[in-house]
């Protein structure tokens, strides 16, 4: 693995490691704060410009709170400053009686600024409901 593709899934896993503590100032961090990004959460519009992604996160996090979430077969493709992450994102619904571990599919758009490699872009689009894999719980902690 080239020194790129390990930095990009470093960021990659940040993101959902933010994701997982629903800590908005570790998301504020991570993406790139411009009028291009993009960020379409499973089954909602997309939403256009960190503005209103910022906004979208923080209502997440303080309806939700923490919640599990962590990328599986990250694939990544690196375009000059561009890279994109295609990843399953599993999802521990263990809140959720019966439901268990569920999982959507992902492509993360980041770009390289000023050394860093920001998110740009989140798409998180649920699998159809034959394909959902009902895995064992990440842990019983």
């Amino acid at each position: 693995m080239d020194e790129d593709t390990g930095a990009i899934l470093v960021a990659n896993d940040q993101f959902y490691r933010a994701l997982s503590l629903a800590d908005s100032n570790a998301m504020e961090r991570l993406w790139l704060a411009t009028d291009d990004a993009v960020c379409v959460h499973p089954g909602q519009p997309p939403l256009h410009g960190w503005a209103a992604i910022r906004v979208s996160w923080r209502a997440i996090f303080q309806n939700q709170g923490p919640l599990h979430v962590w990328p599986s077969e990250a694939q990544v493709r690196l375009f000059g400053l561009t890279a994109e992450v295609n990843c399953l994102e599993n999802i521990d619904t263990a809140r959720v009686p019966g439901a268990g571990v569920v999982q959507t599919r992902a492509t993360n758009i980041f770009r390289r600024v000023d050394g860093a490699w920001k998110m740009l872009e989140h798409h998180a689009f649920p699998l159809q409901s034959s394909s959902v894999q009902q895995l064992d719980r990440f842990s019983n902690n």
